[in-house]
């Protein structure tokens, strides 16, 4: 009677829970027992760095629209038909590297972005997650010997709590801690020297005005310091153009998605692993008896 109360007892406590869980209110227990600092530290990262892509992209931007205009001067400038060719090419193959930085900063502020949108989404199914794991528990209280899907289910649901609640935030914290070791350096310096690049080349982005694009046709020897600056920087322009797009490819894919497969898998080996040694034991204690009932026979 006392063990069929108990039973009874911890299923209506289980199924309290799980109700809690549906509805929400079980959030705040989870933030107070640490979760609440890793999301806030993960929120403060990818909210940085999103601003930081985002402001490295208006930049490139207004580069890349100063290129094509200059560009497109060429073509009226009296200076030449060597000389327009000549600062045709030059200008060509530094708007190619820039067009390539600006995709790369565009692709990485979406990434950010959506990282951000994924651990909300993760702490929003979490709880549903935690509540059918909570059900489980409360019929597996009344249900002694329940089939081997619902043991399954069990099983699944409980996994993907570990994911939801702790692998995907710490694969971005591990990747973070990995990125300001790392890439984050080099990511910045290069957006430090497209950034001069543009102020030198366009001052207060004065290259949309119309009034510079006639003064630029008008002066044939500014489009010449143009052209040397854009070749004196040409290998610099590709060195940061390839550091933006290694950087933010370990950024926002292999860092984190590295992460959180070493993390699935490492847990996975681990159950595995656990549940041979139960399995192994559970053989052991069975030949163990047999064997005694064989010596007493």
């Amino acid at each position: 009677m006392k063990s069929k109360w108990v039973q009874w007892s911890g299923a209506v406590l289980c199924a309290a829970v799980a109700a809690l869980c549906f509805t929400g209110r079980v959030d705040p227990w989870i933030q107070r027992a640490g979760l609440g600092k890793l999301e806030q530290q993960n929120n403060q990262y990818l909210a940085e760095n999103f601003e930081k892509a985002l402001s490295g992209f208006g930049v490139m931007s207004g580069l890349k629209a100063g290129l094509a205009v200059v560009e497109g001067s060429t073509g009226g400038v009296n200076a030449g038909v060597s000389l327009q060719l000549q600062i045709g090419d030059v200008v060509q193959s530094a708007y190619d590297y820039v067009d390539i930085a600006w995709r790369t900063l565009l692709l990485g502020s979406i990434c950010l972005l959506s990282m951000q949108y994924l651990l909300e989404v993760a702490g929003f199914l979490g709880q549903i997650v935690l509540g059918l794991f909570f059900v489980w528990l409360a019929m597996g209280c009344v249900w002694r010997h329940p089939p081997q899907v619902l043991r399954d289910i069990g099983i699944l649901t409980g996994f993907a709590g570990w994911v939801l609640y702790l692998f995907l935030p710490l694969s971005i914290l591990a990747a973070s801690a990995l990125s300001q070791q790392i890439t984050q350096p080099t990511v910045d310096a290069a957006q430090a020297g497209f950034a001069e690049a543009g102020e030198t080349l366009f001052p207060d982005n004065q290259s949309l005005d119309e009034g510079m694009l006639a003064r630029i046709k008008q002066i044939p020897e500014r489009l010449e310091q143009i052209s040397n600056y854009l070749r004196q920087k040409a290998s610099e322009m590709s060195l940061w153009t390839v550091q933006l797009i290694a950087g933010y490819l370990f950024d926002c894919i292999f860092f984190p998605l590295g992460c959180f497969l070493l993390m699935l898998f490492g847990s996975r080996a681990c159950l595995r692993y656990g549940h041979q040694c139960s399995v192994h034991e559970r053989l052991l204690k069975e030949l163990a008896k047999l064997k005694m009932h064989s010596n007493g026979d």
